[in-house]
Protein backbone atom coordinates (compact mmCIF):
# COMPACT_ATOMS: atom_id res chain seq x y z
CA UNK A 1 0.00 0.00 0.00
CA UNK A 2 2.72 2.19 1.03
CA UNK A 3 4.72 1.99 -3.15
CA UNK A 4 0.57 2.88 -4.12
CA UNK A 5 0.40 5.63 -2.12
CA UNK A 6 4.17 6.88 -3.10
CA UNK A 7 3.11 6.21 -6.35
CA UNK A 8 0.02 8.07 -6.69
CA UNK A 9 1.58 11.45 -4.90
CA UNK A 10 4.89 11.36 -6.85
CA UNK A 11 2.61 11.36 -10.19
CA UNK A 12 0.43 14.26 -9.07
CA UNK A 13 3.31 16.06 -7.48
CA UNK A 14 4.64 15.92 -11.21
CA UNK A 15 2.02 16.94 -12.52
CA UNK A 16 1.51 20.03 -10.68
CA UNK A 17 5.34 20.78 -11.31
CA UNK A 18 5.19 20.11 -14.58
CA UNK A 19 2.08 21.29 -15.87
CA UNK A 20 0.75 23.77 -13.59
CA UNK A 21 3.62 25.43 -12.99
CA UNK A 22 5.66 24.56 -16.10
CA UNK A 23 8.66 23.64 -14.03
CA UNK A 24 11.72 21.52 -15.24
CA UNK A 25 11.47 18.21 -12.85
CA UNK A 26 14.31 17.40 -10.79
CA UNK A 27 16.16 14.31 -12.16
CA UNK A 28 15.45 12.12 -9.20
CA UNK A 29 11.66 12.52 -9.56
CA UNK A 30 12.04 11.37 -13.39
CA UNK A 31 13.87 8.21 -11.88
CA UNK A 32 12.12 7.08 -8.43
CA UNK A 33 8.66 6.72 -10.46
CA UNK A 34 9.64 4.08 -12.76
CA UNK A 35 11.59 1.88 -9.78
CA UNK A 36 8.65 2.44 -7.69
CA UNK A 37 6.11 0.96 -10.66
CA UNK A 38 8.44 -1.83 -11.17
CA UNK A 39 8.59 -2.65 -7.60
CA UNK A 40 4.84 -1.98 -7.42
CA UNK A 41 4.40 -4.64 -10.73
CA UNK A 42 6.88 -7.41 -9.56
CA UNK A 43 4.49 -7.02 -5.92
CA UNK A 44 1.26 -7.71 -7.47
CA UNK A 45 3.17 -10.29 -9.55
CA UNK A 46 4.08 -12.15 -6.14
CA UNK A 47 0.32 -11.61 -4.70
CA UNK A 48 -1.82 -12.89 -7.51
CA UNK A 49 0.39 -16.25 -7.06
CA UNK A 50 -0.22 -16.31 -3.33
CA UNK A 51 -4.04 -15.32 -3.31
CA UNK A 52 -3.79 -17.70 -6.40
CA UNK A 53 -6.03 -15.45 -8.50
CA UNK A 54 -5.11 -14.40 -11.91
CA UNK A 55 -6.56 -11.66 -14.44
CA UNK A 56 -8.97 -13.27 -17.03
CA UNK A 57 -9.45 -16.22 -14.31
CA UNK A 58 -11.02 -13.64 -11.35
CA UNK A 59 -13.31 -11.16 -13.13
CA UNK A 60 -12.55 -8.21 -10.53
CA UNK A 61 -8.14 -8.73 -11.06
CA UNK A 62 -9.25 -8.56 -14.75
CA UNK A 63 -10.78 -5.12 -14.66
CA UNK A 64 -8.35 -3.68 -12.15
CA UNK A 65 -5.68 -4.90 -14.59
CA UNK A 66 -7.84 -2.59 -17.05
CA UNK A 67 -8.20 0.43 -14.97
CA UNK A 68 -4.84 0.02 -13.97
CA UNK A 69 -3.83 -0.11 -17.67
CA UNK A 70 -6.12 2.84 -18.06
CA UNK A 71 -4.54 5.21 -15.63
CA UNK A 72 -0.79 4.53 -16.31
CA UNK A 73 -1.93 5.55 -20.43
CA UNK A 74 -3.53 8.19 -19.19
CA UNK A 75 -1.11 10.02 -16.60
CA UNK A 76 1.58 9.46 -19.67
CA UNK A 77 -0.46 11.06 -21.73
CA UNK A 78 -1.63 13.82 -18.97
CA UNK A 79 2.49 14.38 -18.44
CA UNK A 80 3.12 14.87 -22.28
CA UNK A 81 0.44 16.76 -23.29
CA UNK A 82 1.66 20.68 -24.22
CA UNK A 83 -1.76 22.18 -23.46
CA UNK A 84 -2.57 22.59 -20.00
CA UNK A 85 -6.77 21.83 -20.30
CA UNK A 86 -5.81 19.12 -22.53
CA UNK A 87 -3.90 17.69 -19.95
CA UNK A 88 -6.07 18.36 -16.63
CA UNK A 89 -8.84 16.43 -18.50
CA UNK A 90 -6.27 13.60 -18.80
CA UNK A 91 -5.52 13.48 -15.29
CA UNK A 92 -9.26 13.70 -14.76
CA UNK A 93 -9.60 10.53 -16.43
CA UNK A 94 -6.86 8.68 -14.53
CA UNK A 95 -7.85 9.58 -11.17
CA UNK A 96 -11.48 8.26 -12.70
CA UNK A 97 -9.88 5.44 -13.56
CA UNK A 98 -7.63 5.15 -10.06
CA UNK A 99 -10.89 5.40 -8.08
CA UNK A 100 -12.12 2.16 -9.69
CA UNK A 101 -8.81 0.52 -9.55
CA UNK A 102 -9.54 1.08 -5.75
CA UNK A 103 -12.34 0.42 -5.12
CA UNK A 104 -12.26 -2.71 -7.08
CA UNK A 105 -9.09 -3.35 -4.71
CA UNK A 106 -11.06 -3.17 -1.78
CA UNK A 107 -14.41 -4.80 -2.40
CA UNK A 108 -13.22 -7.41 -5.31
CA UNK A 109 -16.75 -6.66 -6.36
CA UNK A 110 -17.61 -6.10 -10.32
CA UNK A 111 -20.98 -3.91 -10.77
Amino acid sequence: MTLVLLSVVLFYFRFVQKQLFGKELAKWLKIVPHIIDTLLLVTAIVLCILIQQYPFVAAWLTYKVLFVIGYIVLAMFAMKSTDKKQAITYLSFASICLVFAAKLAVTKVVI
